[in-house]
């Protein structure tokens, strides 16, 4: 996108060409970048500075209507569009969705982590609930097939596509299986970053969103949904960088991510941030903007 609407002062909306935008100084691009729409159908926007790999600054956004001009026709469009359809599929009729942490996403391929541990996981859960998963890739024993209701299964790359499609995953009441043990209805698990809140004991969800940019440090990310909450990233910020190949702040902006974390409130009270569970790279993965 070479434009962009910023309606920072609701009286005085507004829009940016991308040359104007990136010659702001840093204090005014980071105060206004949480306040930037699409010209066309006027959903949340960011801005990326220009990266060291030679991609240009650039308006984006990552939740274009599907009719939006300003999102055009591509293979990653076309292939988003056929991961959301398998996730609507599940939602409707399956009975319940493991999340397949060991199907990792990087930023060059997908590789396989550990496939015995899913599978052991869906076996778990086969014995416990009689679950089994549909698609032909877990396949009951033909006597069990009508007594036993479906079990799907997906990695956090193809949730995180959907979510961000504004498919009805989110508020769906879907059984989802983060391990062979815990289950939640999708709508008490999946958390958008801007209604991210602390909750009772700590208990995890599975927060989702896009990212504004990082601190100079490049120790934290600031989602773009909401400012006063922070993703601390020093503790696998080196695995992190390696794994999605992250090079600069430039790298992440724009980037969705997910990822099953605590929402920890600051000792003030004012701000709010997402600790990965275990510091476990398994539990996030990153789409860098294109």
């Amino acid at each position: 996108m070479l434009d962009a609407i910023c309606n920072f002062d609701p009286d005085n909306i507004k829009i940016y060409s991308i040359f104007e935008f990136k010659r702001l100084p840093e204090s005014e691009v980071d105060k206004l970048r949480y306040h930037l729409l699409c010209p066309v159908c006027q959903q949340r926007a960011y801005f990326r500075r220009a990266s060291k790999d030679g991609k240009q600054a650039c308006f984006g956004s990552r939740y274009h209507h599907q009719d939006c001009s300003e999102f055009n026709p591509s293979s990653t469009k076309t292939e988003e569009e056929r991961t959301v359809t398998e996730v609507e599929e599940i939602v409707h009729q399956s009975d319940a969705l493991l999340i397949d942490f060991s199907k990792v996403m990087t930023a060059k391929k997908s590789i396989k982590a550990s496939d015995s541990d899913s599978q052991d996981t869906i076996a778990t859960i086969k014995k416990q609930s009689a679950l089994t998963r549909g698609g032909g890739a877990v396949k009951p024993d033909d006597a069990d097939i009508k007594a036993q209701p479906l079990l799907a299964k997906q990695g956090l790359a193809a949730l995180l596509t959907t979510l961000l499609r504004g498919s009805s995953l989110a508020s769906s009441d879907l059984w989802i299986y983060t391990s062979a043990t815990h289950k939640w209805r999708a709508k008490n698990l999946f958390v958008n970053v801007a209604d991210a809140k602390p909750t009772e004991n700590g208990a995890p969800r599975m927060y989702w969103g896009t990212l504004s940019h990082a601190d100079k440090e490049l120790l934290w990310f600031n989602p773009a949904e909401e400012v006063n909450t922070g993703i601390p990233i020093a503790k696998y910020q080196q695995k992190l960088f390696s794994r999605f190949n992250i090079e600069c702040g430039a790298d992440i902006e724009g980037a969705g991510f997910i990822m099953f974390a605590k929402c920890i409130a600051s000792r003030d009270k004012k701000r709010q941030y997402l600790q990965l569970w275990d510091n476990d790279l398994q539990y996030i993965h990153l789409s860098k903007a294109k």
